[in-house]
């Protein structure tokens, strides 16, 4: 399967779903159904992962003495 029939399937796939009316409710009611703590806790989570992508980046990365 060519990656444009891929993108092509999940393109559709999420214009159907988008369409749905438990989906869109879903979508609607998402941003009340989270807590401060979730809140914050997504927050840490979120940071912590971009600085383990830096570090990984630094690693793979070699540094560059002119910028």
């Amino acid at each position: 399967m060519s990656a444009f029939r891929v993108v092509r399937t999940v393109a559709v796939l999420a214009i159907a779903a988008s369409q749905n009316p438990a989906v869109r409710a879903a979508v609607r009611s998402a941003p009340n159904l989270l807590t401060a703590e979730r809140k914050q806790a997504a927050y840490d989570a979120t940071k912590r992962m971009a600085r383990k992508a830096g570090e990984l980046t630094a690693r793979v990365v070699p540094p560059n003495k002119y910028f």
